[in-house]
């Protein structure tokens, strides 16, 4: 957390970026006065929220969290464009502006406090590092995109199989999407974000929900293509708010019948077959059917396994349909929740259940 002291009064406040599920604490402490006023503004649509706190022995504290989670209900998570290339707004990343009011009295100002703060669409672990180093497999007959947090103006080098490629400038600080629309490679492909001392892309979640600045610390993401072009193919949104992607193997189906409510009555009528059909009893039948698909990773190692073990944990998973209509179709589905064994072995398979949308069927 950053630090001020203003005419005497602490406020220990957010770092320059933060996780909207995680705590975005403010604490304000040495002011005797009668109560402080917290107003955050999305600068980006320029929604506000307001909240006033009494001071409680000279002390009190704010959880903005929740406001700049309302922030992100407006995003429609599943527009990311294929056809493009370069870098795509995520719209998973947004600056905040937040003001602190301290009055003595009700209506009088007695001093105030202003910081911006860029929150992310995720909850990162403590001991994590964000946009660091990773390895992904890029399905190459599939959709696909990299996601990237750049802190400003920066140059990302592109290297195909060990070649350098045209870089991707991006201009402004935003969670990326790196389209790899006419981007070609057989064998791996890089994406490098150089460090800076002006601003940095990486940062280390420290025990104190501090989020570690590392400057001149570079960012590489390394694809390897994958040519498979069968399967259950996931994408879902990561902890770090990151689009994430994968190919599965495609497992059993389980479909499931439930009752929603059925009677069979006597109407009170003769037992007659009067056109052939019995015209004594009446019936009242609505049923549900609700599919679940089974996918299976296997044979991966740890590291893998964590990757995809964010899919359980993902609020916004899809399932690949095809291409149509000129554009990449998609189904939102559900993964269900359960007990997932991570066991010692060097390498495992990782197991989930998809739930897929419930089907209409008819009723009586």
């Amino acid at each position: 957390m950053r630090k001020e002291v203003i005419s005497g009064i602490t406020v220990e406040y957010p770092d320059e970026i933060s996780f909207c599920f995680n705590p975005v604490v403010i604490n304000v402490s040495g002011y005797t006065g009668a109560s402080v006023v917290m107003t955050v503004i999305d600068i980006q649509s320029e929604g506000k929220h307001e909240e006033k706190r009494a001071m409680f022995g000279a002390t009190c504290f704010f959880d903005v969290s929740f406001y700049m989670q309302s922030a992100f209900d407006m995003i429609n998570f599943n527009e990311v464009d294929y056809s493009i290339s370069g870098a795509q707004d995520s719209k998973l990343g947004r600056l905040f502006s937040v003001e602190l009011d301290f009055y003595d009295t009700p209506g009088t100002l007695a001093d105030s406090f202003q910081f911006n703060v860029f929150v992310i669409w995720g909850a990162m672990k403590i001991g994590e590092r964000y946009n660091g180093d990773r390895v992904f497999t890029w399905f190459k007959n599939f959709p696909f995109s990299v996601g990237m947090y750049t802190a400003g103006s920066s140059s990302i080098n592109v290297i195909a199989d060990g070649i350098s490629l045209a870089p991707i400038v991006v201009n402004e600080r935003k969670v990326h999407n790196l389209m790899l629309k006419e981007i070609n490679a057989e064998n791996e492909l890089v994406f490098n974000l150089p460090g800076s001392s002006t601003g940095a892309n990486v940062f280390d979640n420290t025990f104190d929900f501090t989020f570690m600045a590392l400057m001149n610390v570079a960012s590489n993401v390394r694809l390897l293509v994958d040519n498979s072009d069968e399967g259950v193919y996931l994408r879902w949104i990561n902890r770090h708010g990151f689009y994430c992607y994968w190919l599965f193997k495609r497992g059993d189906e389980s479909r499931q019948v439930t009752n929603d409510g059925e009677f069979i009555r006597n109407n009170m009528q003769d037992y007659s077959y009067v056109n052939g059909y019995h015209g004594g009893t009446g019936r009242k039948q609505k049923k549900t059917e609700e599919n679940t698909l089974l996918v299976c990773a296997p044979l991966v190692d740890s590291d893998m396994y964590d990757f995809l073990f964010q899919l359980a944990l993902s609020p916004v998973v899809d399932m690949y349909m095809g291409f149509g209509s000129d554009i990449d179709c998609w189904m939102g589905v559900n993964v269900s929740v359960g007990t997932y064994n991570k066991t010692r072995a060097v390498l495992q398979d990782f197991v989930a259940t998809i739930v897929l949308p419930e089907t209409r069927v008819q009723s009586l």
